[in-house]
């Protein structure tokens, strides 16, 4: 089949593979209207922070984001990149959607990268099994896992996957316009998350692993590469020191190697040793096929140039930092097992046990799937808004970030509230909250930093039914006196129990001491005051 062809087929998939994967969702639990992860959060402010922006006709960007972060502080953009969430955010500007609408989104977006496989299959010639492949993949514990959270690693990647789609038509035919596309899909990676500039690896591995020297040669291929050099060069160095501050890692060899058998060990837990067995027949077998050899050799350059750049970026150890290589190992899966229904009905009895072994692995990850914690930020944030004024809101990140983000879609840009984080006002730490230092050590000292900030109201969120640090105990402790009108309510999924202390009477809030800092070193560099 060809390139073309390929990919019309992929497009009519894709919406079906959307709409599996958010049926799938909601089957298992998946779609909370709290965001528990700690990116989570991040992900939706950045995102409302553009359409709220859009919404208010684009007044001075950075006065606009230093009242939106005093107001909702989650914003992080320069941690991240702002190409995701600028995409989004003109469907945020007209529809404004809640924390749980824009789960359902997120889930929808996870089962389009699915269809990267799909197109694979398609071109090797197999549209039935590339149909069958495609949603089976969905089913992967780590494509589970994934769909559950409004994160950035779906998203980057159907992007990087779309970019090495377009790597191999400007391969195979050489023109501007191809170069040009693969360029801007190349650049936009980068801007949806750091980890797309994997992207930039894949050229340079496919023409070794291709043999496809006289591109080398070819004046085209090298003015598209320093173009998107010149277009991805001015974020980084804008944004390296803040999102460097994030790395867990000190890069070298000892580091290279974990990521290499950290993420190797990964692959394994979502496809089984039998699945790896099928990816190795697929890639051996398919290399010089005619119709699959280039989108073997593509996915071989994927996932190697995935490995390569983990393990040279030393961000951290997590699973869900190698789902850019997923698709193109599940497409490598699949050519092994038509590779061995072909040789005979021995070889057939072979692919059969092979795909039962590699499917038990995401059976047992279903059967052993919990529904998402709910800690029921949205009636949390409704008490913030029937109460406005300055709240202070602790908890582990997740649980933070879950009530600030709740609070900012139903204050409707309004700004009617004030949230300060208890984590930048009774401790401080930086942006990985290493460092951690309890700055209010008595009740009676935290219970003065709420009078000196005019705190209206207090939420606690203590999941797994534990306070989250320190500081915790001292200002449950603080508002647990007749000043303080007190509620306590369990999760509304999962283990968990949330506080919320409002003031008998109302208090002057000071929202202006926001700006004077709280001895967090993020809090000074948000708001300009170091």
């Amino acid at each position: 089949m060809t390139n073309r062809g390929a990919v019309t087929r992929t497009i009519a998939l894709a919406p079906l593979l959307g709409l599996a994967a958010l049926a799938l969702a909601a089957l298992t639990g998946e779609l909370s209207a709290s965001f528990i992860d700690p990116d989570e959060s991040s992900h939706y402010i950045n995102t409302l922070f553009i359409g709220d922006w859009l919404r208010a006709g684009l007044p001075s960007p950075m006065t606009f984001a230093q009242d939106f972060y005093a107001h909702f502080p989650k914003l992080s953009i320069g941690h991240w990149p702002p190409g995701w969430y600028a995409l989004l955010a003109p469907l945020f500007a007209v529809l404004r959607p809640s924390p749980f609408a824009a789960a359902i989104l997120s889930a929808f977006i996870a089962g389009l990268p699915a269809s990267l496989v799909g197109w694979g299959l398609f071109r090797a010639g197999a549209p039935r099994l590339a149909i069958a492949a495609a949603f089976v993949v969905l089913l992967l514990p780590l494509e589970i896992e994934s769909a559950r959270y409004f994160l950035l690693d779906q998203p980057v990647t159907l992007v990087v996957g779309l970019a090495g789609i377009a790597w191999l038509a400007a391969a195979e035919t050489p023109s501007w316009w191809r170069l040009a596309l693969f360029s801007a899909l190349a650049v936009f990676a980068t801007l949806v998350k750091g980890n797309g500039l994997l992207i930039v690896l894949v050229p340079a591995i496919d023409i070794v692993l291709s043999r496809r020297w006289h591109l080398l040669r070819d004046r085209k291929l090298w003015v598209a590469g320093a173009v998107t050099g010149v277009l991805i060069l001015p974020w980084y160095l804008i944004s390296f020191r803040i999102s460097a501050g994030g790395f867990n890692y000190a890069p070298g060899l000892a580091y290279a190697w974990d990521s290499v058998v950290t993420n190797l060990q990964a692959v394994r837990a979502n496809i089984g040793w039998s699945g790896i067995l099928l990816l190795l027949i697929g890639a051996i077998w398919g290399w010089r096929d005619g119709r699959a050899g280039p989108v073997v050799r593509l996915s071989v350059a994927m996932i190697l140039a995935t490995l390569i750049f983990q393990a040279a970026i030393p961000v951290a150890l997590v699973d869900r930092y190698i789902l850019p290589l997923l698709p193109w190992c599940a497409i490598l899966v699949a050519l092994g097992v038509l590779t061995l229904w072909r040789l005979g009905a021995v070889y057939r009895a072979a692919a059969v046990a092979c795909t039962v072994g590699a499917l038990v692995v995401p059976a047992v990850a279903l059967a052993q799937l919990t529904a998402k914690p709910d800690l029921g930020a949205p009636t949390i944030a409704r008490t913030m808004i029937d109460t406005p004024g300055l709240w202070l809101v602790d908890g582990r990140a997740g649980g933070e970030g879950a009530v600030i983000a709740a609070a900012a879609y139903a204050d409707r840009g309004r700004r009617r509230i004030w949230v300060a984080r208890a984590s930048q006002w009774l401790s401080t730490s930086d942006f990985m909250g290493r460092g951690y230092v309890l700055t209010a050590r008595t009740p009676r000292e935290a219970a003065a930093t709420l009078d000196r900030l005019g705190i209206r109201g207090v939420v606690v969120v203590g999941e797994r039914l534990r306070l989250a640090y320190p500081h915790s105990i001292v200002l449950t402790q603080a508002v647990e006196t007749r000043g303080y009108l007190q509620r306590r309510a369990r999760f509304a999924i999962g283990p968990g129990v949330t506080l919320v202390a409002v003031r008998a009477t109302p208090i002057t809030a000071r929202p202006d001491l926001l700006a004077t800092g709280s001895g967090s070193h993020n809090f000074a560099a948000m708001t300009g005051t170091q």
